[in-house]
């Protein structure tokens, strides 16, 4: 399985849903999915999907045992939405994580920003956070 933007978005609607088949799917594609190479996609669906480290465990274990060993020190098996951002981009980092899988996981961070906005009674029109990573001498742009 090949990862862009278009296809963690996808993966992460499917593991996001009520519709527990989706979720189902989801786990099945993942599990040919190379664990080092898209070891940044795994975090963030891994983040800001809705399901335990068990459930990653029971489902897909490959990609389950390499978010256990890189995040464990972090990690609360119950809540992956209780995992700190700094510790999820720490470890993308220092794992090499691709450009996209960083930016994918800036631009879901905003979106929660802004609900976590609105929760608290502060409604925002507009939170951007603007992320420019060099990659190879190019620029690129996450916002």
């Amino acid at each position: 399985m090949i990862f862009d933007k278009e296809e963690t978005r996808n993966l992460l609607n499917m593991l996001r849903s009520d519709d527990k088949e989706n979720a189902t799917v989801a786990f099945e594609a993942l599990k040919a999915v190379d664990t080092t190479k898209y070891f940044g996609e795994l975090i963030t669906l891994y983040k800001f999907g809705k399901h335990s480290l068990d459930e990653w465990m029971n489902n897909c274990p490959a990609a389950g045992n390499i978010i256990k060993s890189k995040l464990d020190y972090f990690i609360n098996t119950n809540a992956a939405s209780a995992l700190s951002t700094g510790a999820c981009l720490s470890t993308m980092t220092t794992n090499s994580a691709s450009n996209q899988s960083i930016e994918l996981f800036m631009e879901l961070f905003t979106d929660s920003m802004i609900g976590f906005l609105n929760q608290m009674g502060y409604p925002a029109d507009k939170f951007e956070i603007n992320v420019k990573l060099k990659d190879d001498g190019q620029t690129t742009n996450a916002k």
